[in-house]
């Protein structure tokens, strides 16, 4: 990615981060002017944040409350519903 003032603002993978991080509340007004600036001109990661939004809105919805504790494995149901839904929100 080539664009003006490449020292001042993120990279992608700043941008990405500081985009989840945005999503969780946590970062600062100049953060975000920077990522909003990177987010101008950079495609990928505004695809990135899209897809990441998809599965966390698909992920959010088959939380079940044992999942907060390890191992953290999902069963094979709840895999297969989201891979529904990720299959029907791309068709």
């Amino acid at each position: 990615m080539i664009y003006p003032f490449r020292k001042i603002v993120f990279d992608c993978k700043n941008a990405t981060l500081r985009s989840i991080k945005k999503a969780e509340g946590r970062i600062s007004f100049i953060e975000s002017i920077k990522l909003s600036y990177h987010l101008f001109y950079c495609e990928p990661c505004r695809r990135f944040i899209r897809q990441w939004q998809l599965l966390d809105k698909k992920g959010a919805s088959q939380r079940t409350p044992h999942s907060s504790s390890p191992p953290f494995l999902l069963p094979d149901q709840v895999k297969e519903r989201i891979q529904q839904e990720i299959d029907k929100s791309v068709s």
